[in-house]
């Protein structure tokens, strides 16, 4: 079981750590209702522990929580496979823009000799990026691989 985060004076007045902080608090919920192995909790909990630290100036503090939670998120993926919602979606989104989409536009540019229509490739990208990245949100959720977090 990973631990929440204490409670810090201040949170309620800044808007920005008062999100971060309630996005952590989210993180660590869906973590605790999916079966985590006692390795990868207790690496986790390591990294939570500084947060509780009053040593931390409030500045910095939202700072910090946002690089643990992105580094929590990452080991989650590797180790577990475990995603948030929509992780693919925008994942395929960007690579269908830039992988499909500008060589698609380059094409069409050449093919009718006009390259005003490069950009008509980006559209083609995205919807191909975001019908494959739907599809595998939907498969992890199937899987159980998907945590209650966008």
């Amino acid at each position: 079981m990973i631990p929440k985060l204490q409670k810090r004076e201040g949170i309620a007045q800044s808007e920005k750590m008062a999100e971060e902080f309630g996005r952590m608090q989210q993180l660590i919920d869906a973590l605790n209702s999916k079966a985590i192995p006692e390795s990868i909790a207790a690496t986790i909990t390591q990294q939570i522990e500084p947060l509780n630290s009053p040593d931390i100036p409030a500045p910095l503090y939202a700072t910090r929580l946002k690089e643990t939670r992105s580094s929590i998120l990452k080991l989650v993926e590797k180790q577990l496979k475990l995603v948030p919602q929509k992780h693919y979606q925008k994942l395929w989104l960007a690579l269908g823009m830039s992988a499909l989409g500008i060589p698609f536009g380059v094409v069409f540019s050449i093919a009718l000799k006009n390259f005003a229509f490069i950009g008509l490739g980006l559209p083609i990208g995205i919807g191909i990026g975001i019908a494959v990245g739907t599809q595998l949100d939907e498969q992890a959720q199937a899987e159980g691989r998907q945590l209650d977090l966008e």
